[in-house]
């Protein structure tokens, strides 16, 4: 039982999902140098402070909906293992409903990785994103005995509420309906650390591809969705036409005026895609039906109520929703990683998105992010034919352009 008077706000139909399965989402920075543990914490501790949501943690309030309650005594869940670097999420503790941690998992030869965790009833990609370059600022000005005043910040609005203050007259998000959810919740998922699996182009190539893009009329987005397709089509020899493809799509900028990433939670729309059933093998025209599709959705309002087609598809369904799960590919676009400060003993050698073990992941998304200048999609479950011909397929996109 909590107490009302520490309650904040109930969560919204598009932040319960995530509390109802527990989903954290984690934003690892693989660092080699000096990493000063006192003072990554005073810089996590000025954090809290100038965003107090993330003091806060997910209750059930006394009608039983799920809430946000501010726990300022709680103290910062912020921890550190001797293990493996390549698994940020070894050793990691019970988050105990918190809504965010520091997880760093120290080598034995000078390196780390120092993981940001946060609930996604409370942050998307682009709003962790945003916290996690604070966060480093913040680290860099502790080492550095930098000047530091940073603003405090108001609880994140859920999606819904910052429509409606916008008079957008949007019918309620589509939601996974109780078949689906209970197949997600029985879906097999392995015990222990899932694998990660990483497809990689270099700067150059990344390069090429986006100038491939904008020579087609599409995008990253496009052209990397078409390459999942096409790998996974072939990986499973079915046809294209019998995936059903979807991903968020972040309203910020699509919204007026518009929402800075702080001050929303899942200020997220859902695109669907079903490939023609007489598509071809043309990636390029591949790339340019998914990105029609998206933008036509953006213009008729459907990408902002949730994936309605997508949940329509599901419902119709013959094979059920397991069946359906078993034909659904999903991704999730963080674009540009932002830049991330270190003092100069420190430096930041490379950026995974990790996902602790939850039903919400057992449909595993391809995460895309640009760091460096070099395109990657992380995954987990995912077989060494599809990683390959993922690859090949970029890879021909990317000289497509040359």
């Amino acid at each position: 039982m909590t107490s009302s008077q520490l309650l904040v706000r109930p969560l919204a139909p598009s932040e319960v999902l995530h509390f109802r399965f527990g989903l954290y989402v984690g934003y690892a920075a693989q660092v080699r140098g000096l990493l000063d543990t006192v003072a990554l914490a005073q810089a996590f501790a000025i954090l809290r402070q100038a965003y107090p949501v993330l003091s806060a943690r997910l209750v059930l309030d006394p009608s039983s909906q799920p809430a946000i309650e501010a726990a300022p005594e709680l103290s910062a869940a912020i921890d550190e293992v001797s293990g493996p670097i390549d698994n940020p999420l070894f050793g990691l503790p019970d988050l105990d409903d918190r809504t965010a941690a520091i997880h760093t998992v120290r080598g034995n030869d000078n390196t780390a990785t120092v993981t940001l965790l946060t609930h996604h009833a409370i942050a998307d990609g682009h709003h962790s994103l945003y916290l996690l370059a604070e966060l480093w600022h913040l680290y860099t000005a502790c080492v550095t005995d930098a000047p530091i005043a940073p603003r405090r910040h108001d609880y994140p609005h859920s999606l819904e509420h910052l429509l409606d203050q916008r008079g957008m007259g949007i019918g309620p998000t589509a939601l996974p309906d109780d078949a689906m959810l209970e197949a997600l919740a029985a879906a097999d998922i392995p015990p222990g650390p899932t694998e990660r699996v990483r497809t990689r182009l270099s700067a150059a190539d990344t390069a090429s591809l986006l100038a491939a893009g904008r020579s087609a009329g599409t995008t990253i987005n496009g052209l990397v969705s078409a390459a999942l397709l096409a790998a996974h089509a072939q990986s499973r020899n079915v046809g294209i036409d019998t995936l059903h493809y979807t991903y968020p799509v972040d309203l910020r900028a699509r919204l007026t005026p518009r929402v800075g990433y702080p001050e929303g939670t899942n200020v997220l729309g859902m695109a669907y895609f079903a490939a023609d059933p007489d598509a071809g093998d043309d990636l390029l025209a591949l790339a340019r039906a998914v990105t029609s599709t998206l933008r036509e959705g953006i213009a008729t309002g459907a990408v902002f109520t949730g994936s309605a087609e997508f949940m329509s598809a599901a419902q119709g369904n013959s094979a059920g929703p397991e069946g359906f799960l078993s034909t659904m590919l999903v991704s999730t676009n963080w674009g540009i990683i932002p830049a991330l400060s270190t003092p100069a003993d420190l430096i930041i050698e490379d950026f995974y998105p990790v996902m602790p073990s939850n039903p919400m992941t057992s449909v595993a998304p391809y995460v895309i992010t640009t760091y460096d200048g070099q395109l990657t999609i992380d995954t987990s479950a995912q077989s060494t034919d599809t990683s390959r011909l993922l690859a090949e397929h970029l890879h021909s996109l990317v000289k497509s352009s040359r």
